[in-house]
């Protein structure tokens, strides 16, 4: 199956094929819909919970949205049933409050069944969408053969669902591909708005020095990375990361939001360790006392005070990816679509 050779974001397939994409109404798979829609003629089989939010996916000649209770065996197979490729995006992400055996059930055994599922009626390619956290934290540039270093139950648990879909394929006609996008944030992303808006405010202080490195990716580059992906036999049985043309310090990261939002970045840097202390406090404090998630954690500290950027080299190589967003752009549609959306004074 070739692809047409062209660069950036044009149109990636010339084949058309037939794909079913679970949890498509979620940030990535509302926007990969999209994005497949304008630069491929792939027919797509969107799937949703029934009582979901579909209002992100457009009304399209190539698009059907099915509503699909993962829990019933009879409905994943009708819905998989004749098609070429299943992109799997369900996901549990970090979220205070979820029960540790949600992360197993819904990151690998979820992951497992579906994968099973489709190998019996004959998919031909199981694209998974997996998390460069399953590397950990304290690298620049992490290719993707480094070892697993995950932090948390999301990344363990993700780190068992890499493990579970390439020990699956081996021997068998269905090929897998693993995606690991890095950082993705853009337009209709909610979860980051608060983050802008204390900056906004100038509520936000980084607090160490701001060199570490990371990597903020654009979402259609994270979906032109999937597509890219989409029947190419060099993408079978590999795992690719799909990040920005360049990464950034923390603190480039920081003054590109103030920027856009029309303020001023504040940095008191009192240190790493110090930091951490603090935020172990808080974080006490909140869970114990307040019994809610902190506005200050270990995991948000390390996020902007430790390196974690990937290679994208791989990808780059084998997929013909070219990311096209820089940070300022992205930033800047980003905190367009808030002000549009009243998510921002």
């Amino acid at each position: 199956m070739g692809s047409d050779g062209g660069d950036g974001g044009a149109a990636v397939r010339v084949e058309k094929m037939k794909i079913v994409i679970s949890g498509a109404n979620g940030f990535i798979g509302s926007w990969l819909i999209k994005e497949m829609l304008a630069k491929t003629d792939h027919q797509i089989w969107a799937l949703v919970r029934p009582e979901s939010d579909r209002s992100k996916l457009p009304e399209h000649r190539n698009l059907k949205v099915i509503g699909i209770d993962y829990e019933r065996e009879e409905q994943i197979r009708g819905a998989v049933e004749g098609k070429d490729v299943c992109i799997h995006l369900i996901g549990q992400m970090g979220k205070y409050g979820v029960a540790d055996e949600i992360y197993e059930k819904i990151n690998v055994e979820l992951t497992r069944w579906l994968l099973q599922i489709c190998e019996e009626e004959g998919i031909g390619q199981f694209i998974f969408c997996s998390t460069p956290g399953v590397q950990g934290f304290g690298h620049r540039l992490a290719r993707e053969e480094e070892p697993y270093a995950p932090r948390n139950l999301y990344e363990i648990t993700k780190v068992h669902a890499e493990q579970c879909v390439m020990d699956f394929c081996k021997g068998k006609k269905i090929a897998y591909t693993i995606i690991r996008p890095d950082f993705v944030y853009g337009p209709e992303d909610t979860r980051r708005v608060k983050m802008y808006k204390n900056i906004q405010k100038k509520r936000f202080i980084l607090t160490t020095n701001g060199k570490s490195y990371l990597h903020p990716t654009y979402v259609t580059d994270v979906a032109q990375g999937f597509i890219r992906a989409i029947g190419r036999q060099e993408a079978y049985n590999q795992v690719f990361n799909i990040s920005a043309a360049q990464d950034v310090t923390a603190k480039e990261f920081i003054t590109a939001i103030a920027d856009c939002v029309h303020s001023k970045p504040i940095h008191f840097n009192i240190g790493y360790g110090c930091s951490v202390f603090l935020a172990g406090v808080i974080e006490k404090i909140c869970a114990k006392i307040l019994h809610k998630d902190a506005f200050v954690s270990r995991n948000k500290i390390d996020f902007l005070a430790l390196n974690h950027s990937t290679s994208i080299e791989k990808a780059e190589k084998l997929l013909g990816y070219h990311p096209e967003v820089s940070l300022q752009e992205g930033m800047k549609r980003t905190i367009d679509w808030c002000y549009a959306n009243g998510l921002l004074d």
